[in-house]
């Protein structure tokens, strides 16, 4: 932990200095949502409405779009050491968070459920349970009116309807749909729970993007119905005070780790270029003698 303290101490000295970051959620116009087609099948969610992703670059879906690149070998590590820890343990719902807004816990999570769906025979679904402010639909290109998770939750539409596959990536995909007023009184009406289990019974892998720990309740509620937590920081954005006061709210028995998203050291890029498929990745300058 103290090399991530270390890296909030360099990116507060960064802001106080002027630096900025782009920040991660910023999209441009979603295209319509394309009509789904239906695969047919009688094994469970096989049978789910498809839709073809179309992300745009600023989306960064880098295991989807690139997946020779050093972003998308990361979550293939990152993978790897959640499928370690199954072995170990009861590890299926996977949340996904962070402590405040911008630090890229949706672009995380995504990428990580394109990396486990990646694995044949593996079934995986990305949930967004971001229910004020959902990106995931628009990540893949889809509308933001996409009917999902909260359409279900208040009865108006049944499961099989909104657990949609997508097309070319072997990804299944659960959108929030339109939010509610009361977003946790919502998770709190008791249908979240048996929803989770239904899809449980047919999934290997439920990757969750919720929202930020902290002010709202809302990811403590997603909290208690998961295996485990992965937490986001970010360079430039991430402050210690939050950071350590999560460290005092998570259950620890349920911890599984620290992600730190747009890290400025690139040591391990020039590396890798070494090892990346001929032709398909440009190779950097050596840290040795790059300029500045």
């Amino acid at each position: 932990m103290s090399r991530i303290f270390e890296a909030l101490q360099r990116s507060e000295a960064g802001r106080a200095s002027g630096a900025t970051m782009p920040p991660v959620e910023d999209l441009a116009a979603i295209p319509p949502v394309p009509e789904p087609r239906s695969v047919q099948s009688a094994d469970g969610f096989a049978s789910a409405p498809v839709l073809v992703p179309h992300p745009l670059l600023a989306s960064r879906l880098v295991c989807l779009t690139d997946p020779h690149s050093l972003g998308a070998e990361k979550f293939r590590v990152l993978g790897m050491r959640l499928r370690t820890l199954n072995e170990k343990r009861k590890l299926k719902r996977v949340v996904v968070t962070g402590t405040a807004p911008e630090e890229g816990k949706s672009l995380i999570a995504a990428n990580l459920a394109l990396n486990q769906a990646r694995n044949k025979g593996v079934k995986t679904l990305l949930i967004d349970g971001d229910f004020r402010r959902p990106t995931q639909a628009t990540r893949f290109g889809f509308s933001p009116s996409l009917p999902g998770l909260c359409e279900c939750l208040r009865g108006e539409r049944q499961l099989a309807e909104v657990v949609y596959r997508l097309e070319g990536c072997g990804l299944w995909f659960l959108p929030a749909g339109r939010a509610p007023e009361n977003p946790i009184e919502l998770m709190q009406s008791g249908h979240l729970s048996q929803l989770l289990d239904r899809l449980g019974a047919f999934f290997d892998w439920i990757i969750i993007d919720t929202p930020p720990l902290f002010p709202l309740a809302d990811t403590a509620q997603w909290m208690k119905l998961s295996d485990g937590t992965l937490m986001v920081v970010r360079e430039a954005v991430s402050e210690k005070k939050l950071l350590a006061r999560a460290a005092e709210t998570l259950d620890r028995s349920a911890f599984l780790g620290v992600v730190v998203n747009s890290c400025s050291s690139r040591d391990h890029e020039y590396y890798y270029s070494r090892y990346a498929p001929a032709g398909v990745y440009s190779k950097p300058v050596p840290p040795s003698s790059a300029k500045g």
